[in-house]
């Protein structure tokens, strides 16, 4: 008998374990009822959580002080469409909205009405997670109450609504905008359930604004809800780019609310393993990042976004499945979190490529979720690269935890080892093209810093950009693109994100990008030559450069190949300059070349003394009046945005320019040496204002200039030297910049400088791999494409370095990279 008993009861313990696996007790998205206890002392003892959570519970009680004394009045700005009321039943939302001639309508196009109801109602959904959270920490039932209230109201006004049958970007309340609805609606709607289940378990019954009174939870049709908006994200939307990393948190919470745990986990494995026409999933997504410093392919906030939104959905799924093991499983996706750490300039902004931000801070928090994953799956590898970035970040006052999701979360304390941030001589981001090169003061000064990077290439959310540069200088990016601001706008689709608004070669003036995204496509930048190679120690303090090149054949007007060398040279601990050296040739007849340099300030300046501009208004305006479809069809190049437009004519000498920047606290000036050369014209410019530019200049023309070469501009390729300076005018060092030449082609410069109370003299020779430059009155003989050659004003060799080369003679001095290596650089004293 007592063993029959004994079978019974391990059946019964059996079932019992099964029937919980089935539906497991509630809350379990964000937290466990199990993890309450720790979380409540941990708000006892540490004052950050405490503050957090008292002030929570302070704004909570104020915003639903109404809900206790008339339900009825605090639901009432719901926003309901009261005239489509039936008998004993709900209204739609008034949410639901099309354009009258059929074209679809994203919120980004709703008016001000749509705009305030969709706002109102997210913001209830708010209040409904907050209820939900409160009532889980203090187990009070006017926390529950609101928030059954609120959700009840929105299950009985959604299902009003009929689905939109347009898969590509169809919802629910916003038919025509199905992307933007579960990013802020879709998803909230499960963690309201989440939380206050057990409330309804137990007999909270949710008030009826119809019937005037309260009624049982309607769980079928809840179930109903988060099924939909669950689907929505499978079966709607596009692939292959950041949207399923977006509507994941939507697929995530919605199949977690799910009660029956075949659906549950069949509706998981859509975040998982299950790849559809409309949504990718977590291994898809993390493929992306092969090795550890892979990025999500996209520009700096959307990256950034994808991995943290993907660490804290694995982080969740995680907690609800411990076997799965994705923190040590997708590792390298999390040690993609710190690469806005190391894209700075010197003086913190992020570099900017495409739709790109000009400012953004690392995810921190998201650095936690790493470190939790880590812990949870006794990956030392993880735990051991974020917890030193943490202790930094708290060390240094960067990162301060803040919201509920981290008095929920976080818990520990982050002491001793603290990580040292060394930011690389030259570094790159692999799916934008961009290689960048710095080179920091000794004097620890960010003004003192010198930075550049050449970059472009197709992506979601990239520019149409060709071989595009941006300069630093004196605190400030003052070679610049224009950025962006809101989408869909003209100068946005027409400027911004083509050719004209970037630092960069216009062929024909019919560069264009076709096909891929939204029909930006261009070609990738490629990468031919660099010292250093991107994160790997320099040879030489002083110098730095790389080559790349570009096939510009978007169109049939163009034809382009280019080569452009960029280079950073140092000459003192607060003087350096940039040399740029771009190449370009089309297979076409009759073919013209124009090089755009966009510079933030008050104004340019053409210092040649000889130099006539007269005004040639209509000089870009050929591509103004072409047909334009929104992410479709563009008005190539984009110059006919350039204002106040005025041109030199031919002018075949030497020309030096400056830009003018005085609202600073000192004023800022980037001086331009440009050799002469046959066929040039040069024409001054005031481009649109520059998004995210430095304060005085944000809503400022952009003073650009342009310079045109007819003919093909290989042999004599565009030459300028930049150099960034400040205070007063006189406080540049380049004193003189001559061309170098052998055979009527260009080799390079010897530019004579004044820096740190001594005078230098550089020859620096940039050609063609593989071709020889011989100068037998300057005593330099050289086989390769970069080399610097530096000595006193009195003749005195100082360094000689080689980029990229074979062979370098100078005078009686025979230097030799050794094999296989083709770069070198050496003292003499």
């Amino acid at each position: 008998m007592g063993s029959k008993n004994t079978c019974i009861l391990s059946l019964l313990v059996f079932l019992s374990g099964w029937l919980s696996a089935q539906q497991p007790e509630r809350p379990l998205i964000w937290v466990r009822p199990g993890e309450r206890s720790a979380i409540l002392e941990k708000i006892e003892r540490q004052d950050w959580a405490q503050k957090i959570y008292s002030d929570f519970i302070n704004q909570l009680d104020g915003d639903i002080k109404g809900h206790q004394t008339d339900p009825a009045l605090f639901l009432q700005d719901l926003p309901f469409d009261w005239e489509k009321k039936q008998p004993d039943r709900y209204p739609p939302f008034h949410l639901t909205y099309h354009t009258e001639n059929g074209d679809h309508k994203n919120l980004d196009n709703a008016t001000d009405e749509e705009m305030a109801q969709a706002r109102t109602l997210i913001r209830y959904l708010q209040l409904g997670i907050d209820c939900g959270m409160a009532y889980y920490l203090t187990e009070e039932e006017k926390y529950a109450q609101c928030a059954t209230d609120i959700l009840y109201s929105f299950i009985k006004g959604v299902l009003r609504s009929e689905v939109s049958d347009w898969q590509g970007r169809g919802g629910w309340l916003f038919p025509d905008d199905g992307f933007r609805e579960v990013r802020e609606i879709g998803y909230k709607v499960p963690l309201i359930y989440d939380f206050i289940a057990a409330f309804i378990k137990k007999g909270g019954r949710p008030y009826d604004l119809v019937k005037k009174e309260k009624t049982d939870f309607p769980i079928n049709e809840a179930q109903a809800v988060f099924r939909t908006y669950a689907d929505i994200t499978i079966n709607y939307g596009m692939i292959r780019s950041n949207h399923p990393i977006l509507e994941a948190p939507n697929l995530v919470y919605n199949a977690l609310a799910m009660e029956d745990g075949k659906e549950r986990e069949r509706l998981l494995s859509y975040f998982l393993t299950k790849n559809t026409a409309h949504q990718d999933a977590l291994n898809e997504m993390a493929a992306m990042y092969k090795e550890k410093g892979d990025l999500w392919p996209e520009t700096s906030q959307y990256l950034n976004a994808a991995a943290s939104i993907l660490t804290r959905l694995m982080l969740v799924v995680n907690k609800y499945d411990p076997g799965l093991r994705l923190g040590d499983k997708y590792a390298n996706l999390l040690f993609s979190l710190p690469a806005l750490d190391y894209l700075v300039y010197p003086n913190n902004q992020l570099i900017r490529w495409g739709d790109g931000k000009r400012t953004g801070t690392p995810p921190y928090s998201s650095y936690e979720e790493a470190y939790l994953l880590g812990e949870m799956d006794s990956a030392r590898r993880i735990t051991d690269e974020f917890g030193p970035l943490l202790t930094r970040a708290i060390n240094q006052g960067r990162y301060e935890r803040d919201g509920m999701l981290a008095v929920l979360w976080y818990d520990r304390e982050f002491k001793g080892k603290e990580a040292k941030l060394l930011l690389p001589r030259t570094d790159k981001v692999d799916h934008a093209g961009i290689f960048l090169q710095r080179n920091l003061s000794a004097s620890q000064n960010p003004n003192d810093g010198l930075m550049c990077f050449v970059g472009g290439a197709h992506m979601v959310h990239g520019h149409a950009e060709g071989m595009n540069i941006e300069l630093y200088g004196k605190g400030e990016v003052l070679g610049v693109d224009n950025g962006r601001g809101r989408y869909q706008q003209d100068i946005h689709e027409n400027y911004s994100r083509i050719f004209a608004a970037h630092n960069t070669v216009i062929v024909n003036g019919n560069s264009r990008s076709d096909g891929g995204w939204v029909n930006l496509g261009i070609n990738s930048v490629q990468l031919l030559a660099m010292e250093p190679m991107p994160k790997e120690l320099a040879l030489s303090p002083y110098h730095s450069f790389s080559t790349t090149s570009f096939i510009d054949d978007k169109g049939e007007q163009a034809e382009a190949y280019q080569e452009r060398t960029l280079a950073l040279i140092r000459t003192s601990d607060t003087t350096g300059y940039y040399v740029d050296v771009f190449r370009s040739r089309s297979k076409l007849p009759d073919q013209y070349h124009d090089y755009l340099y966009h510079n933030i300030g008050d104004r340019l300046e053409i210092l040649n003394g000889d130099v006539s501009l007269k005004p040639t208004p209509d000089r870009y305006m050929a591509n103004a009046g072409l047909p334009w479809v929104q992410n479709q069809e563009y008005r190539h190049p984009g110059w006919h945005f350039f204002e106040d437009v005025h041109s030199t004519g031919e002018y075949k000498k030497k020309v030096r320019a400056r830009f003018i920047a005085e609202k600073f606290e000192k004023p800022v000036y980037m001086d331009l040496h440009l050799p002469a050369d046959e066929s040039r014209e040069y024409t001054q410019v005031l481009a649109p204002p520059t998004f995210e530019a430095p304060a005085p200049y944000e809503d400022k023309p952009t003073p650009t200039l342009v310079i045109r070469k007819t003919g093909e501009a290989w042999t004599q390729p565009f030459v300028v030297v930049f150099e960034p300076f400040e205070g007063n005018p006189e406080n540049h060092s380049i004193q003189s910049v001559e061309k170098l030449e052998q055979d009527g082609k260009f080799r390079g410069i010897r530019v004579q400088s004044f820096a740190a109370g001594k005078g230098l003299v550089q020859y620096i020779i940039t050609q063609v791999k593989g071709e020889r430059y011989n100068n037998d009155d300057l005593g330099i003989s050289f086989i390769g494409s970069f080399a610097v050659i530096t000595e006193t004003s009195a003749g005195k060799l100082q360094n000689i370095y080689i980029g990229e080369g074979e062979e370098l003679r100078y005078g009686y001095i025979n230097v030799k990279p050794a094999f296989p290596d083709r770069s070198l650089y050496r003292e003499f004293r």
